[in-house]
């Protein structure tokens, strides 16, 4: 296999044992030994088939193991991934190959496909394949975020290393691998630590601790949509002590969900912050019993992070401003597809579009996306603050708050709520909650009731859905 900067095939080779380090639904387990053997045939394919440095193949595989198999073998030889949802439509498809700059579509049962979508960009020195991802677009056209596997290695060892991730460590990931979490946390950080992974198909609520048991797992890849679920249903794991943490990501966890989960279950949650352009994880709090702040996204792991004001200003503790984040997980505006970022990067600092503060010790805390704060004539309405209260309502299971456009204030506050007892939900009492507990400035105007909230794979809110369905959804009269 060909080498990396950090030699993929040399680590596969000196890891081979009859350790297991993946395990699906489809096909069973892999040892190190078979993974190493597995990843070496499909490279040689590859190889064969003339696909290497300078080729950027987009990979719609939907068997779990055969692309976790494939990927491998595509960063052994040096090429770029373009993740694909396999479940996509056709127009979605179409646009991720077409602002990724395909060279090559592979569905792991052909010869990939030879196509260019986009002009691509100039070849550079960084050594190694790595991947290349949409952001979400939530402000305008996705772009496309590259990231070397030098840069995707070190963001897995922080991993690691905040997790205290060991080889007897068994962790379980229901995410898309599709998106940077999986892809980082679960499949490269089991690799680097040299632990197993399982991965299932998909989340299953009604078998879900039945796996964990089953399978010894010790630690649990989840995001808060997940842990709200499983929060809500019967079932509870037997063995509760062999876990050592749920790692949540993604999107904000709700303090009321991460009370639930831990009081119930007695398994603690460890909550983190990341983002696709940085390789997935940015910040984690310490694991349980070893200085976990609740409510923090916990302290920067492999990463230089800073608040800073307008101007661009670093910030000292307690003082709010704008998340900056710089390192060598964090994408290179040299590298891939990123020449958008030259505008928006100043000496290294990458502006994630995340309001919050750091305390006197580090920890980060987050107040919400600067896009999302609602400007209530003047007052600054953060939507997370208003949702984490109106959660501590028995009635309430999930909800989401979003400003409207106002006449006179400008913007206004709306709530839209998940009930967990739609028949019983009254929404004068759920505005008394919110008197109670909330200035009058944040208090929503208007509510409203929805079987549920558009979320996107990874469990994110899409606000954007939500501003347009203002007005089109029964509303409860105040």
């Amino acid at each position: 296999m060909a080498q990396t900067g950090w030699s993929l095939s040399e680590l596969l080779e000196e890891r081979q044992s009859d350790h297991e380090y993946l395990l699906t639904e489809s096909q069973g387990r892999w040892t190190y030994k078979q993974l190493y053997e597995a990843v070496y045939s499909r490279s040689r394919a590859l190889s064969k088939w003339g696909l290497g440095p300078g080729h950027r193949v987009a990979v719609s595989i939907g068997d779990v193991s055969e692309f976790v198999l494939w990927f491998l073998a595509l960063l052994a030889v040096n090429v770029v991934v373009v993740p694909v949802n396999p479940a996509a439509p056709a127009n979605d498809v179409r646009r991720t190959l077409e602002k990724s700059g395909c060279t090559d579509l592979f569905d792991g049962q052909h010869p990939p496909t030879a196509l260019v979508t986009g002009p691509l960009a100039a070849k550079t020195s960084e050594p190694g394949g790595g991947v290349v991802l949409l952001t979400s677009g939530s402000t305008g056209d996705p772009k496309p975020v590259g990231l070397s596997l030098d840069a995707l290695w070190h963001t897995a060892g922080q991993v690691v290393e905040a997790h205290q991730l060991r080889a007897e460590d068994r962790g379980l990931s229901p995410l898309p691998l599709f998106h940077i979490n999986a892809l980082v946390v679960a499949v490269l950080g089991s690799l680097r630590a040299g632990s197993t992974i399982v991965l299932p198909n998909g989340f299953h609520a009604s078998d879900f601790w039945g796996m964990v048991d089953d399978l010894g797992i010790t630690w649990i890849n989840a995001v808060p949509s997940i842990l709200m679920v499983l929060s809500q249903r019967p079932e509870a794991p037997v063995h509760p002590e062999r876990i050592r943490f749920i790692r949540s990501a993604s999107a904000p966890l709700p303090a009321a969900t991460r009370e639930r989960i831990e009081a119930r279950f007695g398994i603690g949650v460890v909550e983190t912050y990341g983002m696709t352009e940085a390789g997935s994880q940015i910040t984690a709090n310490p694991l349980p019993g070893q200085g976990a702040r609740p409510g923090s996204a916990g302290l920067a792991r492999g990463i230089q992070l800073r608040v800073v004001d307008g101007d661009g200003s670093a910030l000292g503790p307690n003082q709010h401003g704008t998340v900056e984040i710089r390192g060598p997980g964090v994408l290179d505006p040299a590298w891939g597809p990123n020449g958008w970022v030259r505008k928006v990067m100043k000496q290294g600092w990458y502006s994630t579009g995340d309001l919050g503060y750091l305390d006197e010790d580090g920890f980060l805390f987050l107040e919400g996306r600067s896009r999302d704060i609602i400007n209530r004539g003047g007052e600054k309405v953060f939507p997370r603050e208003v949702e984490e209260w109106l959660l501590t309502h028995s009635s309430v299971a999930d909800c989401a708050v979003v400003g409207r456009p106002h006449p006179v204030l400008g913007e206004e506050p709306v709530a839209f709520l998940v009930a967990r007892d739609e028949e019983a939900l009254e929404i004068e009492g759920i505005d008394e909650w919110a008197e109670k507990g909330l200035a009058r400035f944040k208090r929503p105007a208007e509510y409203f009731v929805v079987k549920n909230l558009p979320k996107g794979s990874t469990g994110k809110i899409a606000r954007q859905d939500l501003r347009r369905q203002v007005g089109e959804v029964s509303q409860w009269p105040r």
